[in-house]
């Protein structure tokens, strides 16, 4: 499944990363006390930072208030079922008052600001799953909280220089995936140089993944697609009408809070 060689001491840190499963079934009568939900966050923040700016704010969704946010986040079932349900934000509203407060003016930066916040809030968001998973619990990222953006916007009642990036769902599962496949380490890890890719090259990564994820029945078990592989998954995601849908979706919702 990778070609990574792996015949070097292996502490058990790297081998949990290595082990990383993604979760999308919950026991929803399971709670994570708030003592281990708190190191949980904390991790988060512990997570490296863009010149120690910290352009992130974690929402804690309540389980009254997952509805709300349920139908704007992909109508996901473990969104509703984990014990936890976070949301993500890049965060300059926060940081540009504590620029007020010190005397800098300068904010003439919306692009930048996003992209050293985007990377921030994906660290603290990997710390946070990172920790999770540390503790015993299962983990899953939701994307599609980012694809109606102008929708959470208004239920979170995000400030200006606020957007949603992703959700967090923590809980104790009730299912056992395997570990998932990756492209092969030679396509992605280079030296020096990017290097642009044989035909078999790509063909190969795709037959590894493709192969793996239909005997796994993968897309047939949550989204109800028979005969479906990692190829159609591609095709249909990345190269059909649907983001485009997504990408006005998030320019406007980016221009609404100050980026753009």
């Amino acid at each position: 499944m990778n070609d990574a060689p792996f015949n070097v001491l292996v502490n058990d840190i790297v081998r949990a990363l290595l082990a990383h499963r993604t979760f999308r079934s919950f026991d929803p009568e399971a709670e994570i006390p708030d003592d281990e939900v708190m190191v949980i966050v904390r991790a988060g923040q512990q997570a490296p930072t863009s010149c120690t700016g910290q352009m992130y704010t974690v929402i804690n969704i309540s389980r009254e208030k997952r509805a709300e946010v349920f139908n704007h986040c992909g109508k996901q079932s473990f969104v509703m079922e984990a014990s936890h349900f976070f949301i993500i934000c890049v965060d300059l509203h926060r940081l540009f008052a504590i620029v007020d407060r010190v005397g800098g003016t300068n904010r003439k930066w919306p692009l930048a600001a996003l992209q050293i916040g985007i990377f921030d809030a994906g660290l603290m968001a990997q710390n946070m799953t990172i920790a999770a998973e540390a503790m015993g619990y299962g983990t899953a990222f939701c994307g599609s909280c980012g694809d109606r953006p102008e929708e959470l916007i208004e239920v979170l009642k995000l400030p200006k220089y606020v957007v949603p990036l992703t959700g967090l769902a923590i809980g104790v599962p009730t299912e056992d995936p395997p570990t998932r496949p990756r492209l092969p380490t030679s396509m992605v890890f280079h030296k020096d140089e990017y290097r642009e890719y044989l035909i078999e090259e790509l063909e190969a990564g795709i037959d590894e993944m493709d192969v793996f994820l239909r005997a796994e029945g993968y897309y047939s078990k949550y989204s109800g697609k028979e005969d479906y592989g990692w190829r159609d998954h591609m095709k249909n995601k990345f190269g059909g009408k649907w983001l485009e849908t997504v990408e006005k979706r998030r320019r406007e919702a980016l221009q609404r809070q100050g980026f753009l």
